[in-house]
């Protein structure tokens, strides 16, 4: 089912502070959070993205199931890293919980294989 893309943090890399600062206001995120220095708090900003403002990405097309899996990814690469750091988070857990959720509900016939080759891909770096 390898019919998506996973939007590559290239992307992210040219959209401006602002964009954030305004999902962060928007949806009360913690700010220390999704600016952490640590490499995963880049991860999270894109998934944040994705999720708020996906629009802000510019020079790239993707469908809704590319738009599903990159949020998936850039979740789970997040939380993959900040839990071996800081342990785990029952309610960043449940939130990818939620995430899983909605891809069943919009991808009928979705192949969930594809969520197995990428959590591999996460745990293999």
């Amino acid at each position: 089912m390898d019919d998506y893309i996973i939007i590559s943090a290239d992307y992210f890399a040219k959209i401006e502070k602002n964009v954030i600062d305004k999902i962060i206001e928007t949806n009360s995120y913690n700010k220390e959070l999704v600016y952490s220095s640590f490499e995963w708090g880049s991860y999270l900003r894109n998934y944040l993205i994705l999720t708020h403002n996906p629009s802000a990405i510019n020079n790239i097309e993707f469908d809704k199931l590319s738009l599903y899996m990159s949020r998936y990814y850039w979740f789970k690469q997040f939380y993959h890293n900040y839990s071996l750091m800081c342990g785990t988070d029952v309610g960043i857990e449940q939130q990818i919980v939620k995430l899983i959720e909605s891809i069943s509900y919009e991808f009928v016939n979705f192949d969930w294989y594809e969520i197995q080759k990428i959590n591999k891909k996460i745990e293999m770096q």
